[in-house]
């Protein structure tokens, strides 16, 4: 019987967005396995739309983002197997649950904003500047987002836990090599709400859908 396996998976999420993660895990017994997951996912606002930037370059921005946010989940779980894999190029079905905390990282976003000259208001400059709702609400003077790291030593963190449950179909021409889909729910909860999009509700609870592609092996 193998002892240990080791999983990698990329994922899409109903947030819009994508993520990644690593799983190793043991054997509890033949058909369950017990796992360590730690989870990094980029997540959206239902409202977030991309537009272009007032220029003439191909700059584009989210107007009403107050914050990138990125969910980092280490959890523990368990794969059971509900059919196996008893022969070369098998089919197989588990179900796969993962239970523990969330930790979301808050980068607060920045803005390229047009400011004209006062003798010449057809000419100007550009300051990069943190989104405010209250006084960024002219469009034709947001030239679109300021680099990714700005911003980046102010983000903040907001503490919470997380859930998933899904299921796995697995495959592979040899017992040892791992390829699975897999799709289930997320479940994830906060201690404070968290800020993403201006004039909408803050949200402490967010419910999606995720589908993967994993790889890996056993041994």
């Amino acid at each position: 019987m193998y002892t240990q396996s080791n999983t990698f998976g990329v994922s899409l999420n109903s947030f819009k967005s994508w993520g990644a993660f690593y799983r190793l895990g043991w054997h509890k017994t033949g058909k369950e396995q017990n796992h360590f997951e730690l989870d990094f996912s980029r997540i959206k606002h239902p409202k977030e739309v991309r537009r272009q930037g007032f220029n003439q370059s191909t700059t584009q921005y989210t107007f009403g983002r107050l914050n990138l946010a990125f969910f980092l989940r280490p959890t523990l779980g368990q794969t059971i197997a509900i059919t196996e894999r008893p022969y070369k190029n098998a089919i197989g079905l588990n179900f796969v649950y993962s239970i523990g905390a969330n930790i979301a990282f808050l980068k607060p976003c920045y803005i390229e904003v047009f400011y004209p000259y006062e003798n010449v208001p057809s000419e100007g400059y550009l300051v990069s500047e943190k989104y405010d709702p209250a006084k960024h609400t002219d469009i034709y003077r947001i030239y679109g987002n300021s680099g990714f790291f700005k911003g980046f030593s102010e983000t903040k963190l907001n503490m919470g836990g997380a859930g998933k449950a899904g299921f796995q179909v697995e495959w592979g021409q040899y017992a040892d090599e791992i390829r699975c889909l897999e799709a289930g729910v997320t479940l994830d909860l906060f201690l404070k709400a968290v800020p993403l999009m201006a004039h909408t509700n803050y949200d402490q609870a967010f419910y999606g859908f995720y589908v993967s592609y994993n790889w890996g092996n056993r041994k």
